[in-house]
């Protein structure tokens, strides 16, 4: 679909979500092609949590969870200490070039939320031009309605004391691996 000016929406989100301090990678569909931009993405990290998804096939997870960094099982003490947590996004939207994530399966509120990096997986095709088109009763939130969501828009960020600070109420970092 193209926008106004003749923009793809992939294009759109990407130049939208850089303009609001996220890194926007755009990578290949296959197992190994998510793992090797997570190594990248994650590199020089010490520990991982990799949280379920729903709308990616079980093999991308699988592959994330053989980085050697991966905690398997974390613990409460772990979650809070480790550096960078791994989610899919359900959806994106390019007029802000926000990330969507539905709640509700272990480990995503804290690996989308808590950790100093954010790095979110985000199906080319399930990037929608305004917020509204996600609410349609057939459209592609519409399993992901079904629960709590959270709508990102860059990092963590907040000017309530004076110039802007980052990462005070959720990740320093947001990383979108986009699958083409």
């Amino acid at each position: 679909m193209a926008t106004p000016g003749n923009t793809s929406l992939v294009d759109l989100f990407a130049a939208r979500a850089t303009e609001a301090a996220a890194k926007v990678e755009r990578i290949g569909r296959s197992d190994s092609d998510v793992r090797a931009a997570v190594v990248r993405a994650t590199d020089g990290l010490s520990s991982l949590v990799v949280a379920d998804g729903d709308f990616l096939p079980p093999s991308v997870f699988t592959a994330l969870r053989t980085i050697p960094q991966v905690i398997p099982k974390p613990t409460d003490d772990q979650l809070a200490s480790a550096d960078a947590g791994i989610t899919e996004a359900f959806a994106g939207v390019a007029r802000s070039g926000s990330i969507c994530v539905a709640m509700g399966p272990p480990l995503r509120s804290a690996a989308s939320l808590l950790m100093p990096l954010h790095v979110a997986l985000l199906p080319a095709e399930r990037i929608v031009l305004r917020p509204r088109e996600l609410f349609d009763a057939s459209g592609i939130g519409a399993a992901a309605m079904q629960r709590n969501i959270i709508i990102i828009t860059g990092p963590s960020a907040t000017a309530d004391m004076g110039p802007l600070v980052r990462g005070v109420h959720g990740p320093h970092r947001l990383h979108i691996l986009l699958l083409e």
